[in-house]
């Protein structure tokens, strides 16, 4: 046999046994897993790329190559440390990431709760509709005379350690209310006010600061607290600027600025009902649709 054909013998047995039999072997509960792995592996990189948990992952990984650098070469000393060290992994993982997997519970249980309430009955959608309608307003006339203002729409994330940190009110929304919480010599206005069931819940509230980097650098503290309770929670944050009047969004760790009256609006109730007003119009003034 030429040096030829055994290597085109050995290539088809390496092709034959490697390749070909574990795909023969593969069925649907196979494919299955496959590719929940890899929807769960790109939503956790999606999760932690913008995050300090990133910097950590990538630290916790270049860590683990030197362990196998070190088990290669023998180098008895600092395999022993590290040995030890990655044998309490889980117990690390849990320390190092206590925030982040925090984090991502939360916004696993919110997915959950948000599919619970699927369907939105008409009577909450009113209620909605009323609460867009008075925050759209409170944030128009707070953009006008340049107060700045920070208001946190809670969905189903409960927000009550950040309520805990403020002024507990339960009180009926209204512009003058806003305009009064929000006044630069107001005692509470430099606090968050979280909105619950379309009631003042607290105000004067203490949110978690932001530390991603996309967040522009002229901004301050009131911006990078509405990103940071949005990272954290499923909440809607409303953000006026004291020094332009300048209104921003805040949901899901992204800052979105420059909106007016409409569009606040438009905006709001997409994100708190999952669809338009328009549509829910159109739904409601469907024939044998009983009007409440």
């Amino acid at each position: 046999m030429t040096v030829a054909s055994a290597f085109i013998q050995g290539m088809s047995e390496f092709f034959s046994n490697y390749i070909l039999s574990p795909i023969k072997s593969i069925d649907w509960i196979d494919v299955v897993d496959i590719l929940l792995l890899a929807v769960i592996l790109y939503y956790v990189l999606r999760f932690v790329r913008d995050r300090r948990a990133w910097t950590l992952l990538v630290g916790f990984a270049a860590l683990g190559v030197f362990y196998l650098i070190t088990w290669a070469l023998e180098m008895r000393a600092l395999y022993s440390v590290l040995h030890a060290f990655f044998s309490m992994y889980a117990v690390f993982i849990i320390v190092i990431f206590q925030r982040e997997l925090r984090d991502a519970l939360e916004k696993i249980g919110g997915a959950i709760l948000q599919l619970r309430h699927f369907g939105t009955p008409a009577q909450s959608v009113a209620d909605i509709t009323a609460t867009i309608g008075v925050l759209s307003e409170a944030a128009c006339e707070l953009s006008k005379e340049k107060s700045g203002a920070l208001i946190v729409v809670e969905r189903n994330t409960k927000l009550g350690d950040y309520i805990k940190t403020g002024i507990e009110l339960d009180a009926q929304m209204s512009c003058e209310l806003f305009g009064n919480l929000f006044f630069n010599r107001s005692p509470l206005h430099d606090g968050a006010v979280i909105v619950r069931n379309g009631k003042i819940c607290a105000a004067g509230c203490i949110l978690p600061s932001s530390k991603s980097a996309e967040i522009p650098k002229e901004l301050g503290t009131r911006h990078r607290a509405a990103v940071g309770i949005s990272e954290q929670s499923d909440a809607v944050v409303i953000v006026v600027s004291e020094e332009t009047g300048t209104i921003s969004i805040a949901n899901n760790g992204i800052l979105k600025r420059g909106y007016n009256s409409g569009t606040l609006k438009d905006d709001l109730f997409l994100l708190l009902t999952g669809s338009t007003e328009e549509d829910n119009r159109r739904q409601n003034k469907r024939p044998g649709k009983k009007q409440k």
